[in-house]
C-alpha cells in the first residue's frame, strides 16, 4: 500500500482551474501517505511561482488552462525544476496530446476518468520514477486509433506485439506467414514511427506511447 511505502513529507503540486476537481482529487491522493502536503495552482502563474518557491515530488498538471496551454506550462516547469516528474492529467482523449506531451518530457499521461484507486497506484508509480499512460477506457486514445495516427498499420502492431514477447524475426516470420524481408521492411517502418534505433527501444518506445497492450 502507498502509506507504508511513501515517506510523510511527500508534496504535490496539483494543477488545475476547477475547484471541484481539485478539491475530489485532493482528498483522494490525501490517502498517499501521512503528512503528504498537497499544494494547489489555479493557473500557469500560480504554477510558476510555487515551483520556484519549493520542491515538489511530483506534479499533475492539466492540458488546459485560462492563462496557458498545459504542454507550454510542461516546458516551462521542466525549466525550472528539471528533477520533478509532471504528469498530465486531462480530459483529453487525443492521441497527439499524449504524444506531443511524452516528447516534451512529461513523465505520464492520466485520463480524469481514472478512478481512485487507480490514481493512487499512477502516482505511486510516478513518484518511484515509473512512466504511467492511463487512456479513458473506449476512447479514441486507444492503441488503434494512437497507431493509426502515428501511420503504424494493423499489420505492424501483430509485429510489435511479437517483438513484445521476445521471439526473432524467423519466429515472426512463422507466425504470421510472411517473408523474412516483408519484416524487416515492417520494422524499419516502426523503428522510425516509435524514434528508435533497436528491437528493445522499439518496446520501450512503444509501451510508452500505448502502443503495447500487455
Amino acid at each position: 500500500m502507498p502509506i507504508l511505502t511513501l515517506p510523510p513529507d511527500t508534496r504535490l503540486l496539483l494543477i488545475d482551474d476547477h475547484q471541484i476537481y481539485l478539491d475530489g482529487l485532493s482528498l483522494t491522493l490525501s490517502n498517499l501517505c501521512k503528512q503528504i502536503t498537497l499544494d494547489h495552482a489555479h493557473n500557469a502563474a500560480e504554477a510558476e511561482a510555487l515551483v520556484a518557491r519549493h520542491t515538489f515530488d511530483l506534479i499533475l498538471l492539466d492540458l488546459h488552462l485560462p492563462d496557458s496551454s498545459g504542454l507550454a506550462l510542461l516546458q516551462k516547469l521542466r525549466a525550472i525544476d528539471s528533477l520533478v516528474p509532471i504528469a498530465i492529467l486531462t480530459g483529453s482523449t487525443s492521441p497527439s496530446d499524449m504524444d506531443a506531451a511524452l516528447q516534451l518530457g512529461a513523465a505520464g499521461f492520466i485520463s480524469k476518468t481514472a478512478d481512485g484507486q487507480m490514481l493512487l497506484e499512477a502516482a505511486t508509480r510516478l513518484l518511484f520514477g515509473e512512466q504511467v499512460v492511463i487512456a479513458s477506457e473506449g476512447s479514441p486514445l486507444d492503441r488503434q486509433s494512437s497507431a493509426k495516427e502515428m501511420g503504424v498499420t494493423p499489420r505492424q502492431l501483430e509485429i510489435l506485439d511479437l517483438l513484445a514477447e521476445g521471439l526473432p524475426n524467423k519466429v515472426i516470420c512463422q507466425r504470421l506467414s510472411l517473408s523474412e524481408d516483408t519484416v524487416k521492411t515492417h520494422l524499419k517502418a516502426l523503428f522510425a514511427a516509435v524514434n528508435c534505433h533497436n528491437r528493445t527501444e522499439c518496446v520501450s518506445n512503444a509501451r510508452k506511447l500505448g502502443l503495447i497492450s500487455f
